[in-house]
């Protein structure tokens, strides 16, 4: 795994470029629209922040997300179940994973990768939102340990009204530490 940094930023653009033409015919998928969501303006500003981990295979990027060090304000009104304080979370976005990467083990090292930058960085918990229907995605959540919590409609530019179910997941024993 490796933090993305601005000179990644062509290989990234073509990584989601071919993602995002692999959606369009995926049973499962969040349906992005390079461009709209993801875009360039996006991309560059998580790169700035050194925000994109990047899991590489044979020089190519097999996997991708980014994971901030802040709360994402779509999430400000959710009622999540494990208690935090706005500076302790991180939260989770555009994972996904190359499709001549899949089924491979690419998006279980990603998640692995999300617990160990999160409790590197001193967070005490992670939240994601899953497109409802996105089956492979929430079901590997779900292994990984993370806690659904409820669900809420939102507005994306590029998709319009959605359904998006919310996971949690405690970086921590919630028995010996308190956020």
């Amino acid at each position: 795994m490796k933090v993305a940094q601005i000179g990644d930023f062509d290989q990234l653009w073509r990584f989601y470029e071919e993602v995002c033409t692999a959606m369009e015919t995926d049973e499962y998928s969040p349906s992005w629209h390079l461009g709209i969501y993801p875009d360039r303006e996006d991309l560059l500003e998580h790169l700035e922040r050194e925000e994109f981990l990047l899991g590489m295979e044979d020089g190519r990027i097999a996997g991708a997300m980014v994971l901030t060090g802040r709360e994402d304000e779509l999430y400000s009104q959710v009622p999540w179940k494990i208690p935090f304080v706005p500076e302790k979370v991180c939260a989770v976005h555009l994972l996904a994973v190359h499709p001549d990467f899949r089924r491979k083990g690419v998006s279980r090292k990603l998640v692995e990768a999300i617990f160990e930058q999160g409790r590197k960085s001193g967070k005490h918990v992670v939240h994601l939102d899953v497109v409802k229907g996105n089956l492979p995605a929430e079901k590997l959540y779900q292994n990984m340990g993370f806690r659904f919590t409820c669900e809420m409609d939102v507005f994306y530019e590029d998709t319009g009204d959605l359904t998006v179910r919310l996971y949690e997941y405690p970086l921590f024993d919630m028995q010996e530490k308190h956020v």
